[in-house]
């Protein structure tokens, strides 16, 4: 018996039934579309010495927690230049290139910090995917942070932390720190050509300005990814998690978290000291817009007096800029650091006596305008002191303490520093940023907690004859790296100059003897 196919649909319908059948039929049995991102196979001689999770997973970017969303290498190709993203963001990507951001990976104090710590184990250069995690992250997702380099390089992920490493990201932990971000940089990129952008404005956005997000980068969460940092035995000599790198906690801590005044309103500001001040004032209104400057403390990174000495600290100049824009651009950011510098911190007279043939007096160390410690961040090379000289009635000085010697980049030995040590494990103090043989770390004082104060109390002897009323200059100094960190990894004679957060004259009274 033979049987024949009958159907009563016109020709027509019927072609386009069968052809709807065969798309889909291939759709089907065609081969699913390869994961984006590279698989660790595929990167070659990496090494993982570290070993897996507890649940026996594969840490290929440990020991810093940065991760991917998918799990995978990032393919250097897809991840863009921010020099490609100024072709229509301009005024961000100008905004950015003199930033600390966008040096992170390329400026010589850092470079030349990762180099010692190398050295000092025989996997120094996979222990710097700690460092490198929030430096380089693009270094690193590419598989770059590896004895051998056989991944080539790209230029974006010379650009420290480009504009692909904030718009990609999907989850963030303060708490975890050392890096503890994922970002969608295998799967949450368009990779569209400029034409299509103007095309297709939605799809670039849906990928670089997902909602989720948005909502993150905008968050004090999401700098805590960074900004919090532990050591632990993963990559240091400390046999407890020691904590380095607090700001994200201060922060949280503080009467800034809890009036909704977060990291982005401060140092993304177009103009931060004026937004500092507004606070200071009452005004809690958000800024009108966020600028990619991310002004932050470091005032030698923008010293156009050092000359030639800058362009060796910053590590030479960002893709997409003349060398004549770079150095307007370092200019203009470096009045603004130093403005947001000067609105934070001020000085005021406590109490004075004349005891025993003794001056006493105090002065207290005020953080007025930081939503975290003061100093804060990584503060065995950035640190502060208090520098006060006491004149008498004639002018003649009878007292001072913490004097900066100019000649040899020292600090005198009776200055009251806020700074933390870093210790080896015989007990002995690290100056240089010794990250690997680093054991345990020690506070000569603690930073000076936001909308706090630390009352420094002196006793100046009074020399035979010293009349009063007497005259008390104080000053308070920054710097941000120690001369010996100068000297032994960056391997120059300069000297680190202090920056003067805050200064004060005042009188004190001659005052009655009392009982000492």
């Amino acid at each position: 018996m033979k049987y024949q196919f009958r159907t009563h649909l016109p020709p027509v319908v019927l072609g386009a039934f069968l052809a709807l059948v065969f798309i889909l039929g291939a759709g089907v049995l065609a081969p699913a579309a390869p994961e984006p991102g590279v698989a660790l196979a595929d990167v070659p001689f990496y090494r993982l010495p570290f070993g897996p999770d507890a649940a026996g997973r594969e840490r290929p970017f440990w020991p810093s927690r940065l991760q991917t969303e998918n799990g995978r290498f990032a393919d250097p190709a897809s991840i863009q230049s921010a020099s490609r993203c100024a072709t229509c963001h301009r005024r961000e990507f100008e905004e950015w290139a003199p930033s600390l951001h966008a040096i992170a990976d390329r400026d010589t104090v850092y470079e030349r910090a990762v180099r010692v710590n190398e050295a000092l184990h025989r996997d120094g250069v996979e222990k710097t995917r700690f460092c490198e995690g929030c430096h380089a992250p693009g270094e690193v997702l590419a598989g770059r942070t590896n004895r051998f380099k056989s991944v080539m390089p790209s230029k974006a992920g010379r650009e420290g932390i480009t504009c692909v490493m904030c718009h990609t990201a999907t989850h963030a932990d303060p708490v975890e720190g050392n890096g503890a971000l994922t970002l969608a940089v295998n799967t949450g990129v368009d990779r569209l050509s400029d034409p299509m952008i103007l095309a297709a404005p939605r799809d670039h956005a849906r990928a670089f300005g997902a909602a989720g997000t948005n909502a993150l980068i905008a968050s004090s969460d999401f700098c805590g990814g960074c900004h919090t940092e532990t050591y632990d035995a993963s990559m240091s000599k400390a046999e407890s998690p020691q904590h380095v790198q607090t700001t994200f906690a201060e922060w949280q801590a503080s009467w800034y978290a809890r009036n909704g005044v977060n990291c982005q309103d401060c140092h993304m500001a177009p103009d931060p000291a004026a937004y500092v001040r507004q606070v200071r004032a009452g005004n809690l209104a958000k800024p009108e817009r966020y600028a990619h400057n991310f002004t932050g403390s470091n005032y030698l990174m923008f010293d156009t007096g050092l000359g030639s000495n800058l362009t060796f600290l910053r590590g030479g100049i960002p893709p997409g800029l003349t060398e004549a824009k770079n150095t307007e651009l370092i200019a203009r950011q470096g009045e603004a650091t130093r403005a947001l510098l000067r609105s934070a911190a001020g000085l005021a007279l406590r109490d004075t006596a004349v005891a025993g043939g003794r001056l006493r007096f105090a002065v207290a160390v005020q953080n007025l305008g930081a939503g975290h410690n003061l100093p804060t961040g990584v503060i065995d090379q950035k640190y502060m002191w208090l520098e006060v000289a006491v004149l008498d009635a004639s002018g003649t000085e009878i007292y001072h303490s913490g004097a900066f010697d100019a000649e040899r980049g020292e600090v005198g030995p009776d200055a009251v520093i806020w700074r933390e040590d870093f210790v080896d494990s015989d007990g002995k103090r690290i100056p240089d940023h010794r990250t690997f043989i680093t054991a345990a770390i020690t506070h000569v004082r603690k930073g000076v907690p936001p909308r706090g104060e630390d009352v420094v109390a002196y006793v100046a002897p009074l020399p035979s004859g010293a009349t009063g009323p007497f005259t008390l200059q104080a000053r308070l100094w920054y710097r941000v790296a120690t001369q010996e960190f100068a000297y032994n990894t960056l391997k120059t004679d300069l000297i680190i100059p202090p920056f003067e957060l805050a200064s004060g004259q005042f009188t004190l009274p001659a005052g009655k003897e009392a009982n000492p």
